[in-house]
């Protein structure tokens, strides 16, 4: 598995997890830094896989992350199968 997609299990699974609010500043954590994760969580957004308008993109192509982020049905389904 390559690094995107190890990050992308890594934070289906965390929000898998979450509380039921989802996740806040949190979700961001991870040591290759909070705009490799925007990008990510952008990504997840884009398949359907996070709730929609959480993620966002401006002009200079900076990814803005409203929180909390949260799982579609879709998302939930994605984290369970990679989790087992």
């Amino acid at each position: 598995m390559n690094d995107d997609k190890n990050l992308e299990k890594e934070v289906l699974i965390r929000l898998l997890h979450a509380h039921p609010s989802g996740l806040g500043k949190e979700v961001l954590d991870n040591y290759r830094g909070e705009k490799v994760v925007a990008s990510t969580l952008a990504t997840l957004q884009e398949r359907g896989l996070i709730q929609h308008g959480h993620v966002s993109c401006n002009e200079a192509g900076e990814h803005t992350v409203n929180l909390p982020i949260k799982l579609s049905s879709a998302g939930v389904e994605a984290a369970r199968k990679l989790e087992s």
